[in-house]
């Protein structure tokens, strides 16, 4: 239940960073008091939606996408943010009510600097013509009218924020800052097992060649019970020494790993060529990955030690995730395989692994549980850039939940506009 209620609020947090407009134009899909809010912001806050999807990458253009199904109840991938688009939109009118009730209204240079910016569009978008404008609006459902009504909103709401939790969230204490990190976030960790490698120069069985420091291949001849020297000789006239296997037949060649250089292919531009594993090398790798995985469970520490010692993209753990990574319930990361390793993991129970398939490999994913005040320290700050705006959303929401009440929906009107009736709109 907990984890559903979580996944509620992402979606409110999320969309309430998207809804930010109404009009009195066109048909009202909602009425509050005095207000009624028009099926073309509905639309113009679809587009955004959509524009958000887009640009994390989902493939927004497929009719199958949005056909698909998120649950066996049958809600498709449109009746899903269609709904949850709308379900913001409602909490942004019972916000227009309580900013009513308290008697507040926009200063005239507020008002003033949105006319300014429209008129800026006018010239910058629509050529100095209106009616071009609102060509180019028309494919998110919205015309000028429409989104200078939207900013207004946006400077209402605002205007309330700063009001009940000062700007930029400056009245929330450290205090209130860890509840609402406790409550939204998760944490959890990566390690990539990819499917392409810098190519390098390989012995006759496929393995890297090792050199020291002399520009010879480095054998390891340290422990006679455990390698064997063979017939042959290498490209310098040196005794090539194999592996002894445990049924005393050799394996691969034996090598010193440590202190010691491969040769790396380079282009003309001086990167890295990349080559690719076969089908049955990443089969193989997979199996190890999924070794790993049952390994792993409830041991985070265990985790931690195979990563460092597997994963092919460690550097990003240690440069930018010493501590492993941290998601808000109503956080959009605005990039694919954040937005993928925050959903995954928000399915995970503190402990739990899983496996995601990529372009680029195999993850291993691993849910840990939250350590105190994370969102205070230095290291973690990439994590945390959007956590004062995230929480004065949540508090926010709780206020304007008490308003739901006055808030009243025309169902003909809702069922008649969907996400797919519109463009992903990422400018407006």
């Amino acid at each position: 239940m907990k984890k559903i209620a979580c996944m509620l609020t992402a979606l409110l947090l999320v969309l309430s960073l998207v809804l930010v407009g109404c009009s009195s134009g066109g048909q009202s899909v909602i009425k509050v008091g005095g207000e009624k809010i028009s099926v073309n912001v509905f639309q113009l806050y679809l587009s955004r939606m959509k524009g958000q999807l887009a640009a994390a990458g989902e493939n927004v253009s497929s009719a199958d996408y949005w056909a698909s199904y998120t649950s066996i109840d049958g809600e498709t991938m449109s009746d899903y943010y269609t709904a949850r688009v709308f379900e913001g939109l409602k909490h942004h009118a019972a916000a227009l009510y309580m900013y009513d009730e308290l008697g507040f209204s926009l200063p005239k240079e507020t008002l003033d600097s949105i006319d300014e910016w429209i008129d800026g569009l006018i010239e910058e978008v629509g050529g100095g013509s209106k009616t071009m404008l609102n060509s180019v609006l028309s494919a998110y459902g919205a015309n000028i009218e429409v989104l200078r009504d939207a900013s207004i909103l946006e400077a209402k709401m605002t205007q309330l924020k700063e009001h009940f939790y000062g700007k930029n969230g400056k009245l929330l204490t450290a205090t209130a800052k860890e509840e609402f990190y406790q409550q939204t976030y998760y944490r959890g960790y990566q390690m990539l097992i990819a499917n392409y490698y810098h190519d390098h120069e390989k012995d006759v069985d496929g393995n890297p060649i090792y050199y020291g420091k002399d520009g010879k291949i480095a054998y390891d001849t340290s422990d006679p019970t455990k390698v064997k020297a063979t017939d042959k000789v290498d490209k310098n006239g040196d005794t090539i020494y194999r592996w002894l296997k445990e049924d005393g037949s050799m394996g691969d060649i034996a090598y010193v790993t440590e202190g010691t250089s491969i040769k790396y292919y380079y282009d003309e531009s001086g990167a890295h060529k990349i080559a690719y594993y076969t089908d049955e090398e990443m089969k193989e790798r997979y199996e190890v990955l999924e070794a790993i995985a049952e390994d792993c469970k409830n041991n985070e520490e265990r985790y931690l030690e195979y990563a460092n010692a597997h994963s092919d993209n460690g550097d990003f753990n240690k440069t930018y995730a010493p501590n492993g990574m941290y998601f808000s319930a109503g956080s959009n990361m605005g990039d694919n395989v954040f937005n993928i390793f925050a959903t995954e993991l928000a399915k995970l129970e503190i402990g739990e692994l899983a496996i995601l398939e990529s372009d680029s490999g195999y993850y291993l994913i691993m849910r840990v549980a939250l350590d105190d005040a994370a969102w205070s320290k230095d290291e973690n700050s990439r994590w945390f850039s959007t956590m004062n705006t995230l929480a004065v959303e949540y508090m926010f929401q709780q206020r304007t939940a008490e308003y739901m009440q006055y808030v009243e929906v025309d169902e003909a009107v809702l069922k008649s506009v969907d996400i797919t009736t519109v463009a992903a709109n990422n400018y407006y």
